[in-house]
């Protein structure tokens, strides 16, 4: 292995490390955020402005990052460091005025922007008065987060990837703290305070750390041909960005009507939902890419069927019992992760029927984000955005009808139905690059998991009967069920349950 590729690996590693610890350091922000403020209307009208200015930044951030590391690394070895600080310049020269044009006009429109925002609100004008200051105190989250972003893509395209993956690691950090130390002077507002802290303190370190990459200067835009070529490249990736924060925020609005607590509910579901997706779907699809696009730009599709097929069968097989575990100790876990402090048991009942819904599509999800990666190999990105557009629109559909009639729960299924539909499309489109692709080849693992399936729900139902504490009750549901569910497949046959039995035994010492 040469040393460039040694030190690839070692900062993949390192990476991968601190990206799941930064996780793991998140998901106690969310529990000591659960333990002082629980699901009230004050939490639920902070993560409504956040989620929405949230989801105004993700729509640029994503389209800008991939574009703008391109183009500045393109320059960078083409044109040298001082023709791509220019490349950075005229970006911020561009992206500082329009976040400054589009913050304003979110102030003047404040009031229209809160009705959308929470539907269930709109005729409650206390509420919505609420609502009002937490945007207006978040719009400038808006400017820090596509400054800090300009920052962190340059790091990222120097190969100094550690600072720039911290943000989350401080804002976790700085948040704990605010919330211990200010919680009981300052309320729900402490997390306001938090959030420009982290910023301050995540800008300074980027600015100190950045200025050995880049110098910053002024320049005018015709001398930075290049700033064309990001403007065309990053408007179908806002397009498509957009259109999926705008479910979020449809989400978020429609559960308000359902309870004042509807909004906070959904936000701690899906800190439980990531920190599985996280672990067990964005790794193993970040290496299958790699694998997918070396096979397609080599014409082995053969190989690329043959690991596709493969990946999709494991990821069937891993993540089909924990959706059954999730589902059925979903009360458990969410009371071992939030209920203590201010988070009593309406917010238990609140965030339980929240990850039921979401955890219904884990598979889904998996699935999903394979067929992508599979598409993208082969440089196929519009196709997917628009099946993405599609999928947010039976997303927003079923969120309507099924909330009306099963609650907050209704959402959270939505979004699971939409991932289905999603990747069944996305199946359809792949078999134009790979005509002999089929989702049947994967219906007889899937046939082989009913026993199993059947097993791990009465072993789950029998452990609620006889044990009634939270940590017991789910370790033993997941221990005894995920344990029996893996030796049943074993008996199955399955060949990818055989070929990771063969890896695992394989890695043991002292095996002849």
């Amino acid at each position: 292995m040469s040393k460039q590729t040694k030190s690839i690996v070692s900062t993949t590693i390192v990476i991968t490390i601190l990206s799941m610890f930064f996780k793991v350091l998140g998901f106690v922000k969310q529990a000591v955020i659960a333990y002082y403020f629980g699901t009230n209307l004050d939490t639920s009208a902070y993560f409504v402005a956040f989620g929405f200015v949230g989801t105004l930044s993700s729509a640029f951030i994503r389209a800008i990052t991939l574009s703008l590391v391109s183009i500045y690394t393109h320059t960078l070895v083409n044109k040298g460091r001082d023709a791509a600080s220019k490349v950075i310049s005229a970006c911020l020269e561009l992206l500082v005025p329009i976040v400054i044009i589009v913050t304003v006009l979110a102030y003047v429109f404040t009031p229209l922007i809160s009705t959308v925002a929470s539907v269930g609100w709109a005729n409650d004008p206390e509420k919505i008065e609420q609502l009002q200051t937490y945007l207006r105190i978040c719009y400038p989250f808006f400017l820090f987060a596509v400054v800090t972003l300009v920052w962190s893509s340059v790091m990222d395209a120097n190969k100094d990837f550690v600072i720039s993956r911290t943000e989350s690691a401080i804002t976790s950090i700085v948040t704990i703290l605010c919330c211990v130390i200010l919680s009981s002077m300052k309320g729900v507002d402490v997390l306001v305070i938090a959030q420009y802290a982290s910023y301050i303190c995540f800008g300074t370190l980027l600015l100190i750390r950045g200025r050995r990459h880049f110098k910053l200067s002024f320049v005018k835009f015709k001398d930075v041909p290049e700033i064309k070529t990001l403007l065309i490249t990053a408007l179908p990736l806002f397009i498509g960005s957009s259109v999926a924060q705008i479910n979020k925020i449809v989400d978020n609005s429609l559960s308000t009507a359902i309870s004042d607590d509807g909004p906070a509910a959904l936000a701690y579901a899906v800190t439980l939902e990531e920190f599985v997706t996280f672990l067990l779907i964005n790794n193993l699809v970040d290496v299958l890419y790699v694998n997918f696009s070396i096979y397609a730009s080599s014409n082995d599709f053969d190989k690329l069927i043959d690991t596709m097929k493969k990946a999709i069968n494991i990821m069937i097989c891993i993540m089909l019992p924990i959706t059954i575990v999730t589902c059925l100790t979903a009360d458990s876990i969410v009371s071992i992760a939030f209920e203590r402090g201010a988070f009593q048991d309406t917010s238990v009942s609140m965030v339980t029927a929240s990850l039921i819904g979401y955890a219904i599509g884990f598979t889904s999800m998996g699935i999903r984000d394979i067929i992508v990666r599979g598409l993208y190999s082969f440089k196929d990105t519009k196709r997917p955005m628009i099946t993405g557009i599609f999928a947010v629109a039976f997303n927003i559909f079923f969120s309507i009808v099924l909330s009306r009639h099963i609650g907050i729960m209704g959402i959270t299924i939505a979004s699971s139905i939409s991932l289905t539909i999603n990747f069944l499309i996305n199946s359809k489109m792949l078999k134009s690059h790979i005509h002999d692709y089929s989702l049947l080849v994967h219906i007889p693992v899937l046939l082989k998991q009913i026993p199993a399936i059947i097993y791990t729900v009465a072993v789950v139902l029998v452990v609620k009967h006889f044990i009634h504490n939270d940590i017991l009750l789910f370790m033993l549901s997941a221990l005894i069920g995920l344990a029996g569910y893996g030796v049943i497949l074993l008996f199955m046959k399955i060949e990818e349950v055989d070929y990771i039995k063969a890896k695992v035994l394989a890695k043991l010492p002292n095996r002849r």
